[in-house]
């Protein structure tokens, strides 16, 4: 039996040329304006001397071609191949990698930033700390992180999302309250919180902006 992770990677395969064909949202905060303000953001937490940035889910490349466009040296990773093809004839030449983001294989300290848009809740909740110590391993200290997180309880395939798009073509997504967002989170600074409660794809979001401490253990028990 196939695992959720497995399941979500096969569907954005089978999926990829209508997604990227149709995607007009950029997802954020669902307008183009919040989209760019967000990359604008995470760009502006970037440390001044490690603007290398890993694209954690980058799909077929909208966000990486966004940090491409800015100039910034951008390294893409995503599980699903039929994604990676699409970014590959979008950006050739661009740094792509096929890889489980539970197992990120970069050395620590790659990255001055990690963005990671709209992917960290197709990960089950139990392997969510090993996406997390990942990131933590590959940024340096004060490196920039992004994420959002759709806004609920529980975990499983949403039959929300299916009803909404691609009808019989299961994707997994966890569900986070506030509260299980900053415990996750809580080796963190969290420098912006934007939760929304309006629901967008079934859910409320919530937008992280946050950098890794130079001193981890002062922000213990935040």
């Amino acid at each position: 039996m196939l695992d959720e992770v497995e399941v979500t990677r096969q569907t954005y395969d089978e999926i990829a040329e209508d997604y990227a064909r149709t995607l007009k949202d950029p997802y954020l905060g669902g307008s183009e304006a919040y989209h760019k303000a967000a990359i604008d953001r995470f760009i502006g937490l970037l440390p001044p001397q490690r603007r290398r940035v890993l694209d954690l889910g980058c799909g077929f490349g909208h966000d990486l071609g966004s940090f491409l466009e800015r100039g910034l040296d951008t390294v893409g990773v995503d599980l699903s191949q039929g994604m990676l093809a699409l970014a590959r004839r979008r950006f050739p030449g661009a740094k792509l990698h096929h890889m489980d983001m539970r197992h990120l294989s970069f050395e620590p300290g790659s990255f001055g930033g990690v963005w990671a848009a709209h992917c960290l809740y197709h990960i089950p909740k139990r392997d969510i700390h090993k996406v997390i110590e990942g990131i933590k391993r590959v940024l340096v200290p004060e490196g920039a992180f992004f994420c959002c997180l759709k806004l609920g309880e529980g975990e499983g395939i949403d039959s929300h999302v299916q009803a909404l798009s691609y009808p019989g073509k299961p994707r997994f997504y966890a569900l986070y309250t506030e509260a299980e967002a900053k415990e996750m989170l809580k080796d963190f600074d969290i420098m912006e919180w934007d939760a929304k409660a309006e629901v967008y794809y079934g859910s409320g979001w919530v937008y992280i902006w946050a950098k890794k401490p130079t001193n981890r253990a002062r922000f213990k028990g935040r």
